[in-house]
């Protein structure tokens, strides 16, 4: 009976945690949008950075642990490189393969990055290479596990549920778009199993803004942005 609560009771959390994530930068853009007129972009990034102090509050004390814990030994940084290696050598062999045999244009989900780059890159850097890495960690790696528990389902479910909502926004494009599960879910798997490894969130975090750090300045050199 503790069980059947405690798995209830993870689940509950996670979906408190995935509604915040859902609900509140609709509900924050459109304020600063509609309220106080400011660009549509711009005010995504506020809801965004508003979902993201929400989640630290929330676990705070879990958080100042574990990254006093992280911060402490010399190798995590190192391990949190290494799975970030492993899953972007996955993405990029995918990715030229889907180029060469399925989809000559990229995923919808990198044409909606470059666009914000282009009219935003500061608050883009902001957004990508910090907030976003801290939000889905919290979402897709803490919170999964919590269901899942630390076993292979946990870095199989994170392949196909990450992979498959950075995709979804081309779907109305083709479904062919699905085929991007294979690198994005590349990228779920090894953040995965860098948190399952060290127990440590902030293991999958690095490696995650290590990820999203070197695409966006990739794509700003590619941009001519700066």
């Amino acid at each position: 009976m503790d069980n059947v609560y405690s798995k209830v009771r993870s689940f509950g959390e996670v979906l408190i945690l995935v509604s915040i994530y859902f609900l509140v930068p609709q509900l924050v853009g459109s304020l600063f949008y509609y309220g106080f007129k400011l660009p549509e972009i711009t005010s995504v990034y506020i809801g965004n950075i508003c979902v993201a102090i929400i989640f630290f509050f929330m676990y705070k004390n879990m958080l100042k642990e574990k990254f006093k814990e992280y911060v402490s030994r010399v190798n995590n940084f190192g391990d949190s490189l290494k799975w970030w290696g492993i899953g972007f050598a996955i993405m990029v062999v995918s990715n030229l393969l889907i180029y060469k045999f399925l989809i000559s244009d990229g995923p919808v989900n990198e044409e909606l990055n470059r666009q914000a780059l282009l009219s935003y890159p500061v608050i883009g850097f902001v957004s990508i290479s910090i907030i976003a890495p801290f939000v889905e960690e919290m979402i897709f790696r803490f919170g999964l596990r919590k269901i899942t528990g630390n076993n292979i389902m946990f870095p199989i479910m994170s392949f196909l549920i990450f992979g498959f909502l950075h995709t979804v926004a081309g779907l109305d494009r083709s479904l062919l778009e699905l085929v991007y599960i294979i690198p994005y879910g590349a990228l779920g798997f090894v953040f995965a199993k860098a948190y399952q490894k060290s127990d440590n969130i902030f293991s999958s975090i690095s490696a995650h803004m290590m990820h999203n750090t070197f695409c966006y300045v990739m794509t700003i050199i590619a941009l001519g942005v700066l």
